[in-house]
């Protein structure tokens, strides 16, 4: 029976398979993977100047010991490698085991759908810091400042670009405030991981307060003095200077702003009629006036309604920006209404302002392709065939790009073609 019973373990773990993949090594993180090399390089980047940036400003370049991380392709791979290793969690999106420094996550869901994966994996590296750097840190403060540091965010020239609400969480913030529920921080830093969950603001709750502190300029403080002094109500009086029931009406005031533009956005986001979307856009921008994120979505809006002239309004109110999170996206897109107005001088200068800010970004290559049309109409036939090769070699999502790689191989095709006809004329 020993015997059967071992047989069957190891032909579990022959079923498994090496799910692991390559492995990937940089400065901080070694990544098991057996994803496109060149994705993972990507998601390496990007995890390497997060920790990095954050380390540096709110953790003093306490980065703690190597993180290792398995990046898989579905939510079910990722369960797979957690049996395997030993761990029953059934994690949705990420998971971080704070005894071997280890992060496990993946691109899709059960359902296949695509998750923020960046914005993921990132908020497990923020579970690595506030463990390398804190001492039994709550729930509420292990959990708020990964979703706020983690989620929403993105690298802009080596930088974490932060200030923006995560728009889902914000909706529902929106959602039990209009229904009663009163953000509270003396509920709130006494709470247990259950009492969190059941709590229907908890999670959000914690990530506006640390939301708040960012924009108020105490997060920095508050982050070391409660490094220093714990997490005490107290802890967090004595950084800002107010007493605790002025502080929740503060945090009310400001949830009502930042994070209700915010649900705003998600709402017009999730309903197809373009009035109604305009409208909550605005309703946004009306509370937050430099609210990248509506004006990037009403800039949206007005492109498929073909009104180039409001679209090209915001994107460029955007681009006065470059610190923002919406940048690379604004500028592509003002490439694109610069492009089907066949200005193919002008679009090219926006898609090459994209491109300088895209380092970190999924589907960059992308810009290649948009570039190459552009010289293509500009009768520069070298340029328009070394960038669509540079798509074709960069890009790593062929089911997404099916029709585009088609077109680029097409055109190359003909390019060399022609060019040996040409040859052989000579």
């Amino acid at each position: 029976m020993r015997r059967l019973i071992f047989l069957f373990s190891v032909f579990g773990l022959f079923c498994l398979g090496d799910v692991s993949g390559e492995t990937y090594q940089s400065k901080h993180f070694t990544i098991h993977s057996d994803l496109d090399a060149r994705y993972v390089r990507l998601m390496q980047a990007n995890a390497e100047a997060f920790l990095t940036d954050i380390s540096r400003r709110y953790f003093r370049g306490v980065t703690g010991k190597r993180v290792t991380i398995y990046l898989s392709e579905s939510q079910s791979e990722t369960f797979k490698l957690l049996r395997k290793h030993g761990h029953k969690s059934k994690t949705n999106r990420s998971y971080y085991v704070t005894k071997t420094n280890t992060i496990y996550t993946h691109r899709l869901s059960r359902s296949g759908s695509r998750i923020d994966e960046i914005g993921t994996l990132f908020h497990e590296i923020v579970h690595h810091l506030v463990h390398s750097n804190y001492k039994n840190p709550p729930i509420w403060f292990n959990e708020g400042l990964a979703t706020f540091l983690g989620d929403e965010n993105r690298i802009l020239d080596g930088k974490v670009a932060l200030g923006n609400p995560d728009i889902r969480r914000a909706k529902k913030l929106k959602e039990r405030i209009e229904k009663g529920v009163k953000p509270n921080l003396k509920r709130l830093f006494p709470m247990t991981q259950e009492q969190l969950y059941n709590w229907p603001i908890g999670y959000n709750f914690s990530r506006a307060l640390f939301y708040w502190l960012y924009e108020t300029g105490e997060l920095e403080d508050y982050l070391q003095n409660a490094q220093r002094e714990g997490f005490e109500v107290l802890v967090l009086e004595q950084t800002v200077g107010k007493k605790v029931n002025e502080i929740n009406r503060e945090l009310l005031d400001f949830i009502k702003e930042y994070c209700y533009a915010g649900a705003y956005v998600y709402e017009g986001v999730r309903i197809r009629d373009f009035a109604r979307k305009k409208e909550l856009f605005e309703k946004a921008l009306g509370l937050r006036a430099h609210y990248g994120t509506a004006k990037l979505k009403l800039a949206l809006c007005y492109y498929r309604e073909k009104d180039y002239n409001q679209c090209k309004k915001y994107l460029k109110q955007i681009l006065m920006g470059p610190e923002s999170i919406e940048y690379p996206t604004a500028a592509k897109q003002l490439g694109h209404c610069y492009y089907v107005e066949k200005d193919y001088p002008e679009a090219l200068k926006y898609y090459e302002k994209s491109l300088e800010y895209s380092e970190y970004r999924q589907g960059k290559y992308e810009l290649y392709y948009h570039m190459a049309n552009c010289y293509y109409y500009l009768n520069e036939r070298e340029k328009t065939k070394d960038l669509h090769r540079e798509f074709l070699d960069n890009c790593w999502e062929p089911e997404k790009f099916a029709k585009k790689i088609a077109y680029s191989k097409k055109y190359l095709g003909y390019v060399e073609k022609t060019t040996t006809a040409e040859k052989a004329e000579d």
